[in-house]
């Protein structure tokens, strides 16, 4: 792996070509030219992409350790197969403040990322791995006109074990077979959301507002709905009945003839 220069790497963002197998660590990103980054197999550690202008960038198989993306422009980026994990030191990357409109990750390791206060309208988070992600404080729907935009965050076959969502405002967003045990959802207003076909073991719905969520499907073993602000409308399947109710004290009995 090569150490690009600053003048190289603004030569081939210039030039519109890719940049592969590089050491992009120290790199200023703070004044950039116009032109969208495709980087692939690349490599950043401890690196400071605060406020950078990354718009568009695509990134393709690379490395993120230790690295502050706070206030980057980051819409309409793709991420596939990139890695914002630093195992050795179990620390994940810091989103803090980003603008992740429109933005894509597939196939990514996210986990203990921490996304407070990032945009994270028209995300979307395709078969990662995101456990002890701290998504509190991140805001999932867009502010426009004096109004609030619905939420069109997907989760789709993303790893969330363990993550927080605690106070979150997911109003129709979407979790697709998304494993989400032991997740931290305390307050959540997830009015109309998706969680159908979800792994919702043991997850912390206290307080809760789940009005017309769709749970259909979902492993719910451990939802005390007792513990839910609100849950009319909610949507279960018939097989899930029992799990449901078992904290109101009602008990489930095949129909007899």
């Amino acid at each position: 792996m090569v150490v690009i220069s600053q003048g190289q790497l603004e030569e081939l963002i210039l030039a519109g070509k890719s940049v592969e197998d590089a050491d992009l660590s120290a790199i200023d990103w703070t004044d950039l030219p116009d032109g969208a980054l495709h980087a692939r197999h690349c490599r950043f550690e401890g690196a400071s992409l605060a406020d950078a202008e990354l718009a568009g960038g695509k990134f393709d198989g690379c490395t993120f350790e230790r690295v502050r993306f706070a206030g980057a422009n980051l819409t309409d980026a793709s991420f596939s197969g990139c890695s914002f994990f630093d195992a050795e030191a179990g620390e994940g990357c810091d989103f803090s403040r980003a603008d992740l409109e429109g933005a894509t990750f597939e196939n990514c390791n996210l986990a203990m990322a921490r996304f407070g206060l990032a945009g994270l309208f028209d995300t979307t988070f395709k078969s990662c791995k995101a456990a002890g992600a701290d998504f509190e404080d991140a805001r999932f729907a867009k502010t426009g006109g004096g109004r609030v935009a619905v939420s069109r965050v997907r989760f789709i076959a993303t790893l969330l074990d363990m993550a927080s969502f605690r106070q979150a405002k997911l109003g129709d967003c979407l979790f697709a077979e998304c494993s989400l045990r032991q997740a931290d959802l305390r307050q959540i207003s997830a009015s109309s959301a998706d969680f159908r076909d979800c792994d919702l073991s043991e997850a912390n719905f206290n307080g809760a507002v789940l009005d017309d969520a769709d749970l259909r499907g979902a492993m719910v073993m451990g939802i005390d709905i007792t513990r839910l602000a609100s849950f009319e409308g909610i949507k279960v399947s018939a097989e899930q009945l029992t799990d449901i109710v078992r904290p109101l004290g009602i008990r489930v009995f095949p129909r007899t003839r």
